[in-house]
Order: C-alpha cells, then sequence, then structure tokens
C-alpha cells in the first residue's frame, strides 16, 4: 500500500492551493488578458451574438442544421442555463474542521471507532488521514477541502483505473443506461448506480460543497476480479452548468523550463463494487467557492459557433460531433509566493463560458491488435470561448 500512500500525497501536493481571494473588481482586471493568443483569436468572424434567455430555441434549431464538414449526435441533451457569469473560484481552507463527518460518509461508526486517526503536515497544508492496511480502509481529508477514502473492495486497486474498459456510457446524454453487469452484490444496471450516485450526492455531499449540484456525468464499466464495477465520473454544476471536468493542459511560458497548467478539470471520480456503497472517492480539485465577476446578458449563438468550426477545421472528414455542451473552463492563476521569488504557486481558478464540442475517440485510434483497453473517457474536444470567440482545441489522442 506504499503506492498509495505516494499517490495521495502526490495528490496532496498537486492540488496545493493557498493565498486569500482577490475582489472581483481586481479578478475582472486580470481576466481581461484570458489566455491571449493571437494564433487562436477570431476577430474576423462573424459571429451572431444572442440573450442567454434565447439559447434553448437556437441550440434547437441548430442541431437541425446541416454541415458540410460534420455531423451532429442525436443523443445531445441541451439544458438551458438560466444565466451565465465570468467567474472565479477560490478554495476553501477549513474543510478540516468536518473531517469526521466526511470520513463518516464512507464508513460506519463501528469502523471508524477503531481508527488512528493521523494528523499529518507538510509545507502548505494540514490534512487528516486513516491509513489501516490491514482492514483495507483509508480516508484523508485536507484542509482546502481534498477528500478521498478507499473501502475494502477497492483498496488493493487503489485509484489506478487498471481494470480492463468494456464499455462507457454517458448519462449526460441520452444514452440507454439499462444495461445491467454483475457487481458484488448481484446484478444492476447503469441506470441504478446514476440514480444512487445522484442521491448520495443530493443526501450527503451538499453539507460540504453547497454551492454546487452534482451529477453522474460518465459511467465506465470495468471487469473486476468475477465480475465488473462501475467506475463513475461526476461533474458540478453551478446553476445549471458544468465545471470542466476533462480538460488538463501544461504549457512553459517563454524562458523557462517549469511547466505552468493552463487548464484544470474539476469534478469527482468514483468507483462502485456494490449497488449500495460508494467503494472509492476522490475529489481530486478539493472544494471550491463561486465568484460572479461579472453577469454575461449575450453570448454567441450555437449555430454561428459551427459555422466557424466549420470554416475552421475544414478538414474534417466524417467527422461526429458526439456532445454539445455550456461549461465553465478552468484557469490556473499564479502569483510569486511571498519571500520566494523563484517559486509561484496557484492563487485561484478564473473562468469563462464556452462552447463545449466533444468528439469521441474509438479505442481502435489508441489500442493495437491485442492489447487490453484501460483508458477512459478518450476525447477530443473544441472550446469557443461564448463571448469573445476564442478558440481551443486539442485533437491529439495521447498514449499514456
Amino acid at each position: 500500500m506504499k503506492k498509495t500512500i505516494s499517490i495521495m500525497l502526490t495528490l496532496l501536493m498537486t492540488m496545493v492551493f493557498t493565498a486569500c481571494a482577490d475582489t472581483p473588481s481586481q479578478v475582472k482586471d486580470d481576466m481581461s488578458a484570458y489566455r491571449d493568443d493571437s494564433r487562436n483569436k477570431s476577430d474576423e468572424t462573424d459571429f451572431t451574438y444572442i440573450p442567454i434567455s434565447e439559447l434553448s430555441e437556437n441550440v434547437e434549431a441548430a442541431l437541425k442544421g446541416s454541415y458540410s464538414q460534420f455531423s451532429i449526435s442525436d443523443k445531445i441533451k441541451f439544458v438551458q442555463p438560466d444565466e451565465l457569469h465570468i467567474m472565479s473560484f477560490e478554495k476553501i481552507t477549513n474543510a478540516i474542521d468536518n473531517y469526521e463527518k466526511a470520513m463518516a460518509l464512507f464508513f460506519s461508526a463501528e469502523e471508524l471507532s477503531s481508527q488512528n486517526v493521523v494528523t499529518q503536515f507538510d509545507e502548505n497544508n494540514k490534512y487528516y488521514m486513516i491509513h489501516n492496511e490491514p482492514n483495507k480502509m483509508y480516508c484523508c481529508v485536507e484542509e482546502r477541502g481534498f477528500i478521498t477514502a478507499l473501502r475494502p473492495d477497492t483498496f488493493d486497486i487503489s485509484f489506478s483505473y487498471n481494470e480492463p474498459n468494456i464499455k462507457i456510457y454517458h448519462a449526460d446524454r441520452n444514452d440507454d443506461l439499462s444495461d445491467e453487469y454483475e457487481l458484488e452484490d448481484g446484478k444492476h444496471s447503469v441506470a441504478e448506480a446514476v440514480d444512487y450516485v445522484n442521491n448520495w450526492f443530493e443526501a450527503n455531499y451538499g453539507q460540504f460543497s453547497p454551492d454546487f449540484d452534482y451529477k453522474a456525468e460518465t459511467v465506465i464499466v470495468r471487469k473486476h476480479e468475477e465480475g465488473y464495477l462501475y467506475q463513475i465520473l461526476v461533474h458540478a454544476l453551478y446553476k445549471g452548468v458544468p465545471l470542466d471536468s476533462y480538460t488538463r493542459a501544461a504549457e512553459k511560458p517563454d524562458g523557462t523550463n517549469v511547466p505552468k497548467m493552463t487548464n484544470w478539470d474539476y469534478g469527482v471520480s468514483i468507483q462502485m463494487v456494490r449497488s449500495d456503497e460508494i467503494s472509492s472517492f476522490t475529489n481530486g480539485g478539493g472544494i471550491i467557492k463561486p465568484v460572479e465577476v461579472e453577469a454575461v446578458d449575450k453570448c454567441i449563438s450555437l449555430d454561428s459557433a459551427l459555422r466557424f468550426c466549420e470554416d475552421k477545421f475544414s478538414n474534417f472528414k466524417d467527422i461526429t460531433i458526439s456532445d454539445i455542451d455550456i461549461m465553465y473552463t478552468l484557469i490556473p492563476v499564479y502569483e510569486p509566493v511571498p519571500d520566494e521569488p523563484d517559486k509561484q504557486e496557484v492563487v485561484r481558478y478564473d473562468s469563462r463560458p464556452v462552447w463545449e464540442f466533444v468528439i469521441d475517440v474509438d479505442p481502435t485510434e489508441f489500442i493495437k491488435d491485442g492489447e487490453v483497453n484501460t483508458r477512459g473517457d478518450v476525447r477530443k474536444y473544441i472550446y469557443i470561448d461564448m463571448i469573445t470567440g476564442e478558440l481551443k482545441y486539442d485533437f491529439e489522442v495521447r498514449r499514456y
């Protein structure tokens, strides 16, 4: 289990988020230079802007349109947002005040009564941890809201996700979730697992993260021992709009070899081996608080965003856009560490509403003949800023 400890400590260090929150006006000033990349600017594009209230009608018409470079899946499920904002997100700093309640989400009072809860410190944060290898129990609660747990059924496989990937279901689309798989306590459908997870989050997790709704997004069925397990990716929604739960990207600024994250993903990953419990849990981004910097009254229409893609990606051939949604990105903002000018830290996440276009990737694109697919939800994506039209995309399929 040394590997598990190493993974957890690495996650804790990776998720460190320090410093106090800036005022909204300061955030707004900083975001005026949001990823100013001339290669991706769309100044010459004639985007159409519409009121937020007209999005649903516009999306319905755009999805029925005909496009020369791509087709659009008929499983897309669009939800009209009531409002949109330019955002900033800050991490909480007092999650350990409720560490006992957090641990009780995953273990009974009887299981917890005999555990040795260890208080750990490093240079950036403080956390409480249970690591009981004989009984295969692990739980960690960190002051900035990072919570992770392993029950006996998943203790040995930890969060490696190396079990073979059998099939992927998208609960946030109109996928059929009626298929059943043999879990430890019998056959249970994907739909039943999704309902359990959604109800669990509504009943339990809101006390720790009250600013968001949490919904199951993707279910990956994996082979496990004599049966299967469900790996379920859960996204956070702020007033109906999901936060980016997929994109994690880094770049090396000019003149330095130290990479910086340019986009961060936020969500929860869990595993279910039984139908009535969360077998493993990790909210890798901790717990965050939203700050509404500026309301968005009008935004780029979906039809003009699609026409822009049609022009921009003229080499597309037989491409299917699998999903379209509105999403908040997460852009880490770095500042120098006091008294350490050569070191920088993330002080907050700035955020923009974007049109997200997803292109699913077939395993044949990254799996050689005879190889077992252990990868998760592999996708290519296009993001178009709903206010500026700025474009970000990634069509690479990385073998990692």
